[in-house]
């Protein structure tokens, strides 16, 4: 008996010292796009926080290529042992995997955290002579409004086609090389309409009708929210979260959480964001998981509804 109880005590003594020892190396960070994009500099913003919480450098790779698809697919093979993490967006892992044959899923990925969601906004020419969505609306009703943006399946494509389906309207979208050459051509007349997030708007020129939010945005607290105006409950954002491979171990994802929780609190972290422009949105583990799952399945019936959906 007492042989029996030495055992299980070291068992649980080597089993503890495991547990606390992660981590013990560096952790690579995979970001699926190119080093200053997005992506890539909203993880920097964390990367120190998360180094000096977890006692551990965090060594970037990026790897850029077919709307992230490319590393999404590379770290969805990586080993689940809490060394391997990824900082993706919404496209990469809620909507390409619709657009495109890809070798992952929703099931291939350990949501840990969300720590920036920049609301999209519905943006004119300051010109256009067009003070409020409702204008907007019955333009589309009574002839042709086009929209621009990224190309088809792009986070402000589906933004855009999700307001007209909302209002029972039609917006002839026009493909561009990213939001900026769209809002040149909304400022030169030649689109009407982009939905894009608030800040990149704002930095545009352009005029934001409206917040596709439930709250109003601090870069922009004059423009109200779909709600205030009595529309749609629409919600679009541009985000992006901290990822693990499926099957990563669950004290490993806690430990990860809890840093993603306490980095994302710290005032250094949250100047950082404020200074970027970028909007913080705070998710733990729980609550993104479930986000994360109910993005892929809208996304998937909207990019059906919009005839995109392979």
């Amino acid at each position: 008996m007492i042989r029996t109880l030495t055992l299980a005590c070291i068992g649980m003594f080597v089993t503890g010292a495991a547990l606390a020892e992660y981590p013990e190396k560096s952790i690579e960070v995979l970001v699926p796009f190119n080093a200053g994009s997005g992506p890539d500099a909203s993880f920097r913003m964390l990367q120190p926080e998360l180094e000096e919480i977890l006692g551990q450098p965090m060594v970037v790779r990026n790897v850029g290529g077919a709307g992230g698809t490319v590393g999404a697919a590379q770290f969805a093979t990586q080993a689940a042992d809490g060394y391997h993490l990824a900082f993706m967006p919404v496209g990469t892992t809620t909507t390409q995997p619709h657009l495109r044959p890809v070798t992952y899923d929703d099931s291939s990925f350990e949501p840990i955290c969300m720590t920036i969601q920049d609301p999209m906004g519905v943006s004119v020419s300051p010109d256009a002579g067009i003070e409020s969505l409702d204008d907007l609306i019955a333009k589309a009703k009574a002839g042709t409004v086009t929209s621009g943006g990224p190309p088809p399946g792009s986070l402000p494509h589906i933004g855009q086609a999700a307001v007209a389906a909302a209002y029972d309207v039609e917006f002839k979208y026009v493909p561009h090389e990213g939001g900026s050459a769209a809002a040149k051509s909304i400022l030169g007349g030649q689109v009407d309409v982009l939905v894009d997030p608030v800040g990149s708007i704002l930095n545009y020129g352009l005029k934001p009708l409206v917040v596709l939010n439930g709250s109003r945005v601090d870069g922009a607290p004059d423009v109200p929210t779909i709600d205030e105006i009595g529309g749609k409950p629409l919600r679009y954002s541009i985000w992006f979260g901290l990822f693990a491979p499926a099957g990563t171990p669950d004290d490993v994802l806690a430990k990860l959480d809890k840093a993603c929780q306490d980095g994302t609190a710290t005032e250094r972290y949250k100047e950082t964001v404020a200074n970027s422009g970028r909007t913080p949105r705070f998710m733990d583990r729980a609550e993104f998981s479930g986000f994360f799952k109910q993005q892929y399945q809208d996304n998937a019936d909207l990019l059906t509804a919009i005839g995109l959906k392979k």
